[in-house]
């Protein structure tokens, strides 16, 4: 039951590939200004934020917010960082950026 289901939600909304379309697009454009300000602060501290609310004021004014209402999810690691958001497509989607590989979106 459950295939016939994926299977018939996927035949009728035809979903785009993990990190193509609207939502991406929109997650990436909001990241945009986060990745900024985290690059910003590294020029500044030598290092990355323990955690995004370091950015705000000086580097951001708030923390965006991606168009479904959700933060960003900010890990530091050591040296480098890693920064994700979540969207349905119309099944979820997970898109992480980290400095070495940039974007890679792929389904939950």
């Amino acid at each position: 039951m459950l295939a016939v289901t994926l299977g018939a939600t996927w035949y009728y909304h035809k979903p785009l590939p993990p990190g193509k379309g609207p939502s991406a697009d929109a997650g990436k454009r909001q990241a945009t200004v986060v990745l900024r300000g985290l690059e910003s602060y590294r020029g500044d501290h030598g290092a990355y934020p323990e955690d995004l609310e370091a950015l705000v004021p000086e580097y951001l004014s708030k923390l965006p917010l991606l168009s479904n209402g959700s933060p960003f999810d900010y890990q530091r690691l050591g040296a480098n960082y890693r920064l994700t958001f979540n969207y349905t497509n119309p099944f979820p989607i997970h898109c992480t950026y980290e400095p070495a590989t940039r974007w890679d979106c792929d389904w939950f």
